[in-house]
């Protein structure tokens, strides 16, 4: 696409800023602003995958990040303003819309953004939406509120609902770095809340929160997978197969043996 004329884009965004108090306006002008910038990127090979949901505007990144940053400083100066705009922009059902109001909610701060996406989790199916809720409407709450961010990610986790398994998986994959999490053995016990069965995107999420504890307690990370492996666990196997290159040795080859002991006794039953 031709070069972003910055100086363009930073008046844009200053008027969306100036627009906070009309959610209707500003979501409107901010249709206009991606609308502009998604005809300069277009291109044939842009649009959407018929697998993958969501409709996108795709709109360079660095746009929509000018965009996020200066509604995110906006919601920080009004807060309590910021939860009609983060509905407005939602309702306009657009990856871009729904990710910038994941800007305004950092912007907010506070565990009620939890519930409101828990209102809101079937527009979780796009995983663009749901990183930008994990990295970026959560972060400012996870930061400063550890205790309340791990209870609500087990009660996702303890739920019936695939769509808030991968939400709470996701979330406590990126959650990793707090205070409250340093110690891996609390993350373990956490995911023991889970039903037996995951499906769909909380089973990618839990193969990739599984690999990310692996690099960082080999341990722990075997021994809660030969524990699920006893429990029988429907898919703990596949599961356990996939983490295999991110233990080092001994562990890969204690999980390997224990592996093949399960398929051979299946087999012969």
């Amino acid at each position: 696409m031709p070069a972003i004329d910055l100086g363009r884009l930073e008046r844009e965004v200053e008027h969306l800023e100036s627009l906070f108090d009309s959610p209707a306006g500003l979501t409107r002008a901010t249709l206009d602003v991606l609308g502009f910038y998604a005809e300069r990127a277009r291109r044939p090979s842009s649009a959407l995958g018929a697998e993958e949901p969501g409709r996108s505007l795709t709109v360079p990144a660095p746009v929509l990040r000018a965009i996020g940053t200066g509604l995110q400083r906006q919601a920080g100066f009004q807060p309590e303003g910021g939860w009609p705009v983060a509905d407005a922009l939602w309702e306009a059902d657009l990856r871009e819309t729904r990710v910038l109001a994941c800007w305004v909610l950092s912007g907010i701060g506070n565990e009620r953004v939890a519930e409101w996406v828990e209102r809101r989790a079937a527009g979780l199916d796009d995983p663009h939406v749901l990183t930008a809720v994990v990295d970026r409407a959560f972060l400012h709450w996870r930061r400063v509120s550890g205790a309340s961010y791990i209870e609500r990610i087990a009660r996702w986790l303890a739920s019936s609902r695939s769509i808030l398994h991968a939400l709470g998986l996701r979330a406590l994959e990126a959650g990793l770095e707090i205070p409250e999490l340093e110690d891996m053995h609390r993350a373990f016990e956490i995911l023991t809340g889970l039903p037996r069965s995951v499906r769909g995107d909380a089973r990618s999420a839990l193969a990739d929160l599984l690999e990310t504890l692996a690099r960082r307690s080999a341990a722990e990370t075997t021994r809660f997978l030969l524990e699920e492996i006893e429990a029988e666990r429907p898919g703990v196997e596949r599961l356990a197969r996939t983490i295999l290159p991110s233990l080092p040795p001994p562990q890969r080859e204690r999980l390997i043996t224990v592996l093949t002991r399960s398929i051979a006794g299946k087999g012969s039953s």
